[in-house]
This record gives structure tokens, sequence and C-alpha cells, in this order.
């Protein structure tokens, strides 16, 4: 809906949490500070920001992003931190002393460089806002994560479905959209009246080989294939014609004439190691598409201020991605947030 949660929020864990110390133990301190960005109940100032925007850059990528791609990564991975905190507030989330103590004298044992760098009063408050963060995901999100058996098995034979090897068909068309248009629809009709594709390949394609083949171009994997191609074959069924596939060599049609699958495994008697590693696999999935509601709806019911960021080369408010507010009741989410008060029982009055 407005974005995809689940990697950005690694990158915000990552460069609010433990990391962001550890990038920056000789950052320098700013003198100077204002606001920069508020959301709902927490506020962001410029030097908070920048250390972000550091932390950021300073992770190694491969891939190669514009201006416009990294500063909406920020502006995303700043909101998405102090969103969890917001609601961490209305949740009344706080660790107890021993939990941060505990966490500190881990983070001693792990890093000890940081206590000889910053006051051990400003780590706990970064292992403060961490727990919170961390105690919302695992109550609003985790909670609702339940695994199945009968889910494995058949999210075992969907995997099972993307690594297989099929028999691939084709009928390729070229000309105008309404020729084309009329011929899938005869080719159509004479498949459901049982013509074989084989022969509408050898009548209707525009492959010269297909005469001779029949419109067979061999056994493949879907990844194995152009994009648009593999994307449609992911989904097909043996024994059905595709839509119309589009690519730069023209207009597809697609038929699987037979499927290849790993050998020894059989999903209704999984190995306890093969069990594990679906049921991980599966619990990771379902959690990705929790965790991008929840976050696409704390996003779209918040109210986000960003300041001036002056001459700090920050974001500034276009950054922010458009917000769809379609079907997501935030009266709702408000009352969800915001404990309602117990009703006082009235009392009888004896007579």
């Amino acid at each position: 809906m407005l974005f995809n949660f689940s990697s950005r929020f690694l990158i915000a864990f990552a460069v609010l949490g433990l990391g962001f110390f550890a990038e920056f133990a000789n950052a320098e301190t700013k003198v100077i500070d204002r606001i920069y960005l508020i959301v709902n109940s927490q506020m962001l100032t410029r030097s908070e920001a920048q250390d972000v925007t550091a932390a950021m850059q300073a992770q190694k990528s491969s891939a190669k992003k514009t201006q416009r791609h990294l500063e909406e990564q920020l502006m995303m991975s700043l909101v998405q931190g102090m969103l969890l905190l917001d609601r961490a507030k209305a949740l009344k989330i706080e660790p107890g002393g021993k939990e941060i103590e505990t966490r500190l004298d881990r983070l001693a044992e792990e890093q000890p460089q940081l206590l000889e760098v910053y006051a051990e009063e400003d780590l706990k408050e970064q292992l403060v806002r961490d727990y919170k963060k961390q105690r919302v995901i695992i109550r609003e999100v985790d909670s609702k994560i339940h695994v199945e058996s009968r889910e494995i098995e058949l999210f075992c034979e969907q995997q099972l479905r993307k690594d297989r090897k099929v028999g691939l068909a084709q009928i390729l068309l070229q000309g105008p959209d309404e020729e084309v248009q009329e011929q899938v629809t005869t080719i159509r009709q004479a498949f459901k009246s049982g013509v074989p594709f084989e022969e509408l390949a050898k009548r209707h394609s525009a492959d010269s080989s297909a005469k001779r083949t029949g419109g067979k171009l061999g056994t493949f994997k879907p990844g194995d294939l152009l994009a648009e191609i593999g994307e449609v074959t992911k989904n097909l069924e043996p024994g059905e014609i595709s839509n119309v596939v589009q690519t730069s060599l023209g207009k597809h049609l697609l038929y699987i004439y037979k499927e290849e699958f790993a050998e020894g495994q059989n999903c209704a008697n999984l190995s306890i190691d093969q069990n594990t590693k679906y049921s991980n696999d599966l619990y990771s999935q379902k959690r990705k598409a929790i965790l991008d509601t929840y976050m696409n709806e704390l996003y779209a019911c918040a109210n986000i201020e960003i300041k001036d960021p002056g001459s700090t080369g920050l974001p500034v408010s276009s950054s922010l991605p458009k917000v769809e507010k379609k079907n997501i009741n935030c009266q709702a989410r408000r009352v969800m947030v915001i404990p309602q008060k117990k009703k006082k029982k009235k009392k009888k009055v004896r007579k």
C-alpha cells in the first residue's frame, strides 16, 4: 500500500539500535539543536536525524540508489521508529529496571568501548527505546502469527511448485491488437473443443519453428525465463493456456505440457529439519505481511510534521510517502490506542 516495511524496518532497527553506537563512537557533539520531526507524541531533533543519516550512509550496500530514494528511505526509518515509540507510549509499555541493567551488562561485555565514549544514562536511554519498539512488535504483530501443520504442508507444496521444472510451449502472436485478440479467441475456442495445443501452435504461431516443434520450447525453471514469462509460468497449471503475455518479442500464449519436481521430498511426511525450515519460512512470510499492514495503518493514521531542516541537508516534507487511508478505520485505530475508561457501577439505593 504505502511501502514495503520489512526491509526498511530492519534498517531502522539497525540504525536506531545498538549498531548506532558502534558506528558513531566518535561522533561530534552538536551545540545548537532544533526540532526537526514530529510524529504524534514523539519529537526528533535535527542532530538526532543527522546521526541516523550518517549511520545509513555508513552501511555498505551494493545497490545504487538515487538521492530521492535515500531521502525516502531515511524518512521512513525515522518515522517508523517514532511510530513504534508512540504506540509503546499509548500501550504504557515500560521496561523494568532489571531488564535494562541486564541489557547494559550484556552490552558492556560485547562492546566495552561504548562505555568509554558514552555516558551510562545515554546508553540506558537507547536501550529503553529499543526495548519499547521490540515489545510493541511482539505484542501487536508476533502474537497474531500462528503456523498450523496443514499450513506447513501447503506451503511446502507451493515452494516445490516454485522450484519445479516445466516443459513450456508457446504460441507467438504478432500484429495489431485487434487482430491478435481475434486470434486468441479462435485459439481458445478450438482448445476448449479438444484441439491439442501442439496443433494450435503449428497453425497460429508466428514462430517459424512451431510447425516442427508444436511450440515446445524445452524444459526450464521459471527463474531461467524472461521475467514476464517466468512470472506467469510460476502459477500456471499444466493443461491450461495462459493469458496473453507481452514481451519485446511479441505476444505469447503459454502452455505447460509437463512438470518435474525435486525427488525425495514428501510434503505430507517431512523430516524434522524440513518441517523446521518450512515452518520458519512460513512464519517469516506471515510476519512480513502482518507487519506491513500494521505499519501502514499506523502511518496512514499518524499526524506527521516536518519542520524546516535549515542547512542540515535533511529531507523536506516532500520525501514522505503519499498516504492512502482507503479501507483504514483511523477512528478504530485511535480507540485501540487509547484505553477506554471503565464505567463506574452505580450503587444501588436501598429503599
